[in-house]
């Protein structure tokens, strides 16, 4: 009786063994892959852009550049991410606006959320859509030649954007190119041009 079950348990001890090993089919290897792709990531961004502005202030329109620089905390969850970003921009084009008569000076600091959709999301990869909000603090100064008078004004609007662009990642570094317009509503701005920056991915 001994060597029957013995012989029985003999028999069931690789089922046994492929049952433990179950866990470790690709099925539970992907599962486990789309569990980590699920958990919450972290980053931080820079990056500066190129941007032509057309401006509206005061009674005056003209075509202005620049430019932009951003500093972005974010948070990625699947193929979404939110992000906290410090924006600063400045249009040095003076010398254009001479032929009018006067130059504007002007600088804008915003604070804003983005949100973003990765709708390509691969390792080393990544192609994505964007859009923000936020508060902007403008500063500018009007400076009439022929008369030597200088207007300044400061105070608080608002920023709305949208970009798209890609990323190539090596390990937590990751390359950025992209492009993005904006819209500031005092002084009125629509500003779009391309933008180039680096990623940290914890």
């Amino acid at each position: 009786m001994k060597n029957l079950v013995l012989c029985t348990l003999l028999m069931f001890s690789p089922i046994v063994a492929m049952a433990q090993n179950s866990t470790h089919t690709p099925d539970a290897v992907a599962n486990s892959e789309i569990k980590n792709e699920a958990e919450w990531k972290y980053y931080i961004s820079a990056n500066v852009g190129a941007i032509v502005s057309e401006v509206e202030i005061k009674d005056d329109e003209f075509l202005d550049f620049g430019m932009v620089t951003n500093l972005e905390f974010g948070a990625k969850y699947n193929h979404w991410r939110v992000a906290l970003a410090w924006q600063n921009r400045a249009e040095v084009s003076e010398l254009f606006q001479t032929l009018f008569g006067h130059t504007v000076s002007i600088g804008n600091s915003a604070l804003r959320m983005n949100g973003y959709y990765d709708f390509i999301s691969g390792e080393h990869f990544t192609m994505y859509i964007g859009a923000g909000l936020g508060g902007n603090w403008y500063d500018y100064t009007i400076n009439e030649q022929y008369n030597n008078h200088k207007k300044s004004r400061d105070g608080l609007s608002f920023i709305a954007g949208a970009n798209a662009g890609m990323i190539f990642s090596f390990w937590h570094l990751g390359i950025d190119i992209g492009f993005a317009v904006d819209y500031i509503s005092y002084p009125e701005i629509v500003s779009y041009g391309p933008t180039f920056g680096l990623r940290y991915n914890f």
